[in-house]
């Protein structure tokens, strides 16, 4: 559960956060390149915050180009 979490900037480059709670995590500049978020309780505007999701499985489970 990081709900609420503080995650600005964070390196989760190849992060498993499969099914993790984000409900309003910070994610800003936060590096998602390769993290596997399927089934994460994300929402788009938290990831459009992100630095990079290149490669992320996205939580519908598909690859982001």
């Amino acid at each position: 559960n990081l709900q609420w979490a503080d995650l600005q900037g964070a390196n989760l480059r190849k992060a498993d956060l499969q099914g993790a709670n984000l409900w309003d995590a910070n994610l800003q500049e936060a590096d998602l390149h390769q993290a596997n978020l399927q089934d994460t309780d994300v929402t788009d505007e938290q990831l459009a915050t992100a630095k990079s999701l290149e490669g992320a499985i996205m939580p519908d489970g598909t690859k982001h180009e």
